[in-house]
């Protein structure tokens, strides 16, 4: 059973999405396959170097006693090279580590300092002796600090029989665990140029040791905005003839390129090869986020069925593997399955989530699935289950300090109980929406606090109490404290309607021609327009004729007025016309605006401006 990289697999794109095809059945058979998993155990190299390689793979897969044992082969067969041996007793004395086996761990090392003591690299063979496992255990800051004065004291010699490529590796990792990729990129560059000097040299090198620098590298570069040189690097590699656990990840580096580059037919073909090659090598670690790589392709292309298809692949590998961030991958696929539109078996997924994160105490996790799961009890109809989802959320955000997110999902939660119209969950939507305005406040979220007063003002409004008003005027004080007025010139607006709504058309006109000037300050020319059109449309609902044909009159002889826009102004116009009796100056301005010609609909955030409201 041997896994195929050829390109003609993936030939015969979809049609309606642009992804490969084959996407689907390989995501359908891997999860249909989980019985017929492959018995590594039984796959056997007829070389010392391919033992080497399914040591690596392995080791990679976390399966430790497999790795002891593919590498005692690789030692036992016949007319083993210096490099490979080298290759084979690090990673000996790496997994003893693993496996807190201190004298099988001095004994590979050992082993493995003799035979550079008898290549003539003497210098590198007494330091890694002095050095241990602080050369390949994953540092910690006195480690680190360990590490930077050898890195010096190499330098300083100039010499190329040296340890300071491992000491190089060493220190990137500990620069990666504290968020530094910039000076971690700069170590691994400097490791991998020695490297090739060294083997240039005619020095011994590990084998193999070059290309996980180099895939340590290609990461590093990309993760620096470096794509260009992340790509060349990484299909380096791959026609290197590397190892499979190797070659997976850069095909997962070739798949997150494309995504980067937002070709979305490439993310799907090497994604689905780095997943077949992890799920074979049983390295779920990496299957998991190859998988979810592809879910993300597939929803970024609209194809929802085939996302969740491959989250549910990602949570299988997952599983398989009992990797850390299972949870959140349960999470993302319940998530997916509401897009999708199963909000049954969204639930039933989120539901399994929910109880088992409460027993774990991982409040975070928590939130977001209570979130997830309000909205899908919330689709349901179900309002009162819904809001409990959501107020549990919010208390699981609070136990962790995360204030800011308690904040926002009260907010979402208020709006879309707001969503509903439904007289019964009004008061609880009030709740949550005051409830956020608070937060906001509290946790200094100028923007939670100005969006939760604008919809509680609107849903008071809307029921006609008077607080909505003077809740409005909060808003657009908090609003105004930007530079930029936007914000404030559009709850100007939204006042404007709710004077409206009360009855108060004199002050519903002069807020919606405030909010205009506002929007034209700014110099949103159309906004300010749309005000002006919705102010004649308060003056024509109360029969104020005169005014209203004033006011259309100058918005339609207004300079650089969208053509949208001058049409609307001039049917309002005619409405004015027609109120006040005069049909045939009425019926004149309306050809005028039929002979208008409109090539493209207005943007959506105008569309509170329709020609309609100006037809009989």
């Amino acid at each position: 059973m041997e896994f195929s990289s050829s390109s003609a697999e993936f030939d015969g794109p979809d049609s309606q999405s642009h992804l490969p095809s084959v996407v689907e059945p390989k995501l359908r058979a891997l999860l249909g396959n989980r019985s017929t998993v492959t018995d590594l155990n039984q796959e056997f190299a007829h070389t010392a170097r391919g033992w080497l390689d399914l040591a690596h793979e392995a080791a990679y897969a976390d399966d430790l006693d497999r790795a002891l044992a593919c590498a005692t082969h690789g030692l036992a067969s016949a007319g083993t090279n210096p490099d490979v041996k080298l290759g084979l007793y690090r990673l000996l004395s790496s997994v003893h580590h693993k496996l807190e086996d201190e004298t099988g761990m001095h004994n590979a090392i050992q082993q493995r300092t003799k035979l550079l003591r008898s290549l003539g690299q003497t210098h590198q063979a007494e330091m890694e002796d002095q050095l241990g496992s602080i050369l390949f255990a994953e540092a910690d800051g006195f480690a680190a600090t360990v590490l930077q004065g050898v890195a010096e004291q190499e330098r300083s010699l100039d010499s190329i029989d040296t340890v300071l490529t491992d000491v190089l590796i060493g220190l990137a990792v500990h620069q990666m665990s504290q968020m530094r990729a910039d000076e971690a990129l700069a170590s691994i560059d400097e490791a991998v140029a020695l490297q090739r000097r060294r083997a240039e040299a005619g020095y011994r090198l590990s084998a193999g040791s070059l290309a996980n620098t180099e895939m340590f590298l290609a990461h590093l570069k990309f993760m620096n905005e470096e794509v260009d040189d992340a790509d060349e690097l990484s299909q380096a590699i791959l026609d290197s003839g590397c190892n499979r656990a190797v070659r997976a990840a850069m095909w997962m580096m070739q798949a997150v390129i494309a995504h980067h580059r937002n070709d979305m037919k490439q993310a799907a073909t090497f994604g689905m090869r780095a997943l077949e090659l992890y799920a074979r090598l049983q390295i779920r670690p990496g299957a998991a986020s190859a998988a979810s790589l592809v879910a993300s392709v597939a929803r970024r292309a609209e194809k929802h069925q085939l996302s969740v298809l491959a989250w549910r692949v990602a949570v299988d590998q997952a599983e398989q593997g009992e990797v850390e961030e299972t949870s959140g991958l349960v999470a993302a696929l319940g998530h997916q399955l509401l897009d999708a539109g199963e909000v049954t078996e969204a639930e039933e997924v989120l539901s399994g989530l929910v109880t088992r994160e409460r027993l774990n105490g991982n409040h975070h996790v928590l939130a977001h699935a209570l979130i997830d799961l309000g909205n899908a009890v919330c689709r349901q109809e179900r309002y009162q289950d819904a809001v409990k989802h959501w107020r549990d959320s919010i208390d699981a955000f609070l136990k962790v300090d995360r204030v800011r997110e308690a904040a926002r999902t009260s907010l979402a939660a208020g709006m879309k109980l707001a969503e509903t119209k439904d007289d019964e969950v009004y008061a609880q939507a009030e709740e949550l929406l005051r409830q956020a305005v608070e937060m906001g406040k509290a946790s200094e979220d100028p923007i939670v606090e100005t969006q939760g007063l604008r919809e509680l003002a609107k849903l008071l409004c809307e029921q006609t109490k008077p607080e909505g008003l003077e809740l409005y005027d909060q808003a657009i004080t908090l609003a105004s404290n930007d530079d930029v007025r936007y914000v404030a010139a559009d709850l100007t607006r939204l006042k404007a309607r709710a004077y409206a709504i009360f009855g108060k058309t004199n002050k519903a006109v002069a807020t919606a021609l405030t909010a205009a000037d506002m929007f034209e300050d700014e110099a949103e020319l159309a906004m300010g327009h749309c005000c002006e059109l919705l102010a004649g449309k308060f003056l024509i609902e109360k029969h104020k004729w005169v005014e209203a044909i004033t006011l259309f009159s100058t918005i339609a002889d207004a300079e650089g007025i969208k053509s949208q826009l001058r049409k609307a102004a001039l049917l309002g116009l005619a409405a004015a016309l027609r109120g006040q009796g005069d049909e045939t100056e009425a019926q004149r301005v309306s050809r005028q605006a039929e002979r208008i010609r409109i090539d493209a609909p207005l943007d959506p955030e105008y569309d509170f401006i329709a020609e309609a409201f100006f037809e009989d």
